[in-house]
């Protein structure tokens, strides 16, 4: 309607600026004014944000990282007053999370892969190594893998797993020993981030290559990194219990029938990987006329938050009681999903709220699933970062301005101007948030309200 009134006025005052010589003077001037060739308006970003604007406490220079490429790299971690952060010189800092005061700093030619737990920091090396260090600086160990280009680090009870693409390794948490590393074929594995270890089986998942290239997961001896099954078109597992493993299937281009469609659990045997048969949720939707068949993401998928399953169904978002399964069960409750061709499932509940991306402008939009409402954490450009701690909402935007939100009142809270376009994960620990921005890492005093 915008458009259309726009282009309306605009018309009758160009008829009026051109008839007015006609009369006047009894002969045309050549217009002055011309006319483009397009025209179009986009009102989304004419708001401007009013929130208070702090500054930060602290800032400290930290390792460049390509965002284009490793969006969601840290280059930090923040735990219990302190802060851990690979400054540009490759070394490891420790700051005093509130003051940003130096505390001591390790190392020298690191890389921005790190992670804190059981009171050790875990990192890697550019040569390929992993070492750890005590929260006071003191090195513990160091493990040479030749992983020059891990890109994670888990922790799970006493070992500790690194992953570089196809690769594995498995060390001891506290004495550094190498158990074991492995590799699976090159050319067409390529490994996701995720891990779990239960009852000495170890799972991970993986991007593989065939006629289509689909999700994997492939299941190996904790102890030895013996694999002991693989299962094609199999996502990460929603749980395992009493030795049984549940993961949604990818049916695409199995099972494509545009009228009655259907989310499939398969469930594996921990220990071989034996079909032990599967779950079907079922709905129906019309028919699609343009010919195309959607699945996946809103379309079709699946996540199991406590004892409830929540299957995305297009139009509805439904919840089963995945412990109490019955075939061709009914949903214990079911919401609409407005919109629902634009939303990015986040797979994610946190304060009574399902999380999604809305695709056509990158916000954050939430549904309260007490009352089915949506709500959107509008800013006054585009989203390059959301993170969610708490009672807070934190924003990075494209112009280099980050906003912070309450959770339940969507009230902007404050702002901070960065400085820079480019965001990684923000962290936080106790009153303090950390911006990572550019290449700067931001120490910043939460309001009370968010703390």
């Amino acid at each position: 309607m915008r458009k259309t009134i726009h282009n309306a006025l605009f018309t009758r005052l160009a008829i009026v600026s051109i008839g007015l010589p006609l009369i006047c003077g009894g002969f045309a001037e050549k217009a002055s004014a011309e006319h483009s060739a397009v025209s179009m308006s986009n009102g989304a970003y004419s708001t401007v944000i009013q929130a208070p604007v702090i500054k930060p406490t602290w800032s400290l220079p930290v390792i460049p990282i390509n965002r284009d490429q490793y969006s969601e790299q840290a280059v930090a971690v923040a735990v219990k007053g302190k802060v851990f952060a690979v400054d540009p010189n490759y070394r490891l800092v420790a700051l005093d999370a509130s003051s940003g005061r130096k505390l001591w700093q390790y190392g020298d030619q690191l890389t921005p892969i790190l992670i804190h737990s059981n009171g050790l920091i875990y990192g890697m090396t550019q040569s390929g190594s992993i070492y750890a260090v005590t929260a006071s600086g003191k090195k513990v160990w160091t493990t040479s893998l030749g992983f020059t280009k891990a890109d994670h680090i888990h922790r799970i009870g006493s070992t500790v797993y690194i992953t570089q693409s196809e690769q594995t390794a498995a060390v001891d948490a506290a004495s550094g020993k190498l158990k074991w590393k492995i590799s699976e074929e090159k050319d067409l594995y390529h490994g996701l981030n995720k891990l779990m270890e239960t009852d000495g089986v170890l799972i991970r998942n993986y991007d593989v290559q065939g006629s289509l290239t689909l999700e994997q997961i492939n299941a190996y001896d904790a102890k030895t990194g013996k694999k002991l099954w693989d299962s094609f078109r199999t996502s990460f597992p929603l749980a395992v219990k009493d030795g049984i493993v549940y993961s949604v299937a990818n049916t695409f281009m199995i099972d494509d029938d545009p009228v009655n469609h259907k989310v499939t659990i398969a469930q594996y045997d921990l220990k071989t990987g034996k079909s032990k048969g599967d779950r079907q949720y079922r709905w129906t939707e019309p028919e699609n006329k343009d010919g195309v068949y959607r699945s996946g993401g809103v379309y079709g998928s699946a996540f199991l938050y406590g004892k409830d399953l929540y299957v995305f169904q297009g139009e509805t978002l439904a919840s089963y009681d995945f412990w109490n399964y019955k075939p061709d069960s009914k949903p214990a409750r079911k919401w609409a999903q407005n919109g629902y061709d634009q939303l990015i499932p986040l797979l994610s509940i946190h304060e009574g709220r399902m999380f999604y991306q809305d695709f056509s402008t990158s916000r954050l939009t939430a549904m309260k699933l007490a009352s089915g409402q949506f709500i959107h954490y509008d800013g006054d450009n585009p989203t390059v970062q959301v993170d969610v701690f708490g009672k807070g909402v934190y924003v990075g935007q494209s112009d280099g301005v980050f906003h912070g939100y309450d959770l339940t009142s969507l009230k902007p809270v404050f702002t901070v101007n960065t400085g820079s376009r480019s965001f990684g994960p923000t962290l936080k620990s106790g009153g303090m948030i950390f911006i990572q921005s550019g290449n700067r890492l931001l120490g910043v005093k939460l309001p009370a309200s968010l703390k």
